[in-house]
């Protein structure tokens, strides 16, 4: 029994380590609208901040999404490693409750593969809660005068003292429709504020200080070689654009870096 728990073991581990290098790279969209009596403005990127001013000097907006930081990305695959383990933990537990000799070894295994499958259950939302990153909007009064902000949804009012600032946190994603006035509702914006993102796994083949380059292949399950790869996804660290290249734009990039 011990035997075939080992060579599965090994069979898993293998499994694991076929990708040399991982990483988790987001992607985020921002929005902002503000209505000022007849006028509009707005504006929207695929970047972790977004700022919009109030053209009277009333306030400023400002999106702030979590970045993925180095530890962000450990902790990850952290979680990812931890449910791996307990999902084989809990396989194994069954594999082996099956071949138990009497009934106290029944009742211990048993108990072992539910507390490994709970287990397993756990850090997949752990994971999925990782992978979910912080939507902070923040308002700065940049008046002189207080400033009351009326959450449209919800019903909720705050208010804002001269020179001083607010935060909402947002679900992931969230729209929010906020009404911005001074007291005597004598100046009164109507905001629009969209944020989400996602975290994606890719694997890197080749990271550089400004790009990280990922392979494509024909099917995710199909043998990664170089027969079954269709090209690269160049992305940027600064914006996070994606840029579809060849494999012989791809060559001679590694080839001009190995030259520096």
């Amino acid at each position: 029994m011990k035997r075939i728990e080992l060579i599965v073991g090994l069979i898993f581990f293998v499994v694991l380590s076929t990708y040399s290098k991982t990483t988790y790279i987001p992607t985020y969209l921002s929005y902002l609208h503000i209505v000022t009596g007849i006028d509009t403005l707005a504006v929207t990127n695929n970047l972790d901040t977004l700022e919009l001013a109030e053209p009277e000097g009333m306030f400023m907006m400002r999106i702030d999404q979590e970045d993925v930081t180095s530890e962000k990305v450990k902790a990850i695959k952290r979680m990812k490693a931890a449910k791996g383990w307990a999902t084989f933990g809990a396989v194994m537990g069954g594999v082996s409750t099956a071949f138990s000799r009497n009934s106290l070894q029944y009742m211990v295994r048993s108990a072992y593969t539910s507390s490994a499958a709970r287990l397993a259950t756990i850090f997949a939302e752990g994971a999925k809660e990782e992978q979910s990153l912080d939507i902070i909007v923040w308002i700065d009064n940049t008046s002189d005068g207080e400033l009351m902000v009326c959450d449209m949804e919800r019903g909720l009012t705050w208010w804002i003292l001269p020179r001083q600032s607010m935060q909402l946190k947002l679900n992931n994603p969230d729209a929010s429709q906020l009404r911005i006035s001074d007291p005597q509702s004598h100046r009164v914006r109507y905001t629009t504020v969209l944020a989400g993102n996602k975290v994606t796994k890719w694997d890197i083949e080749l990271e550089t200080d400004d790009y990280w380059y990922s392979p494509v292949y024909r099917e995710i399950n199909a043998p990664h070689d170089d027969n079954n790869l269709l090209h690269y996804i160049r992305i940027s660290k600064r914006d996070y654009e994606e840029v579809k290249m060849n494999k012989a734009e791809f060559k001679e990039i590694k080839k001009s870096l190995k030259k520096k």
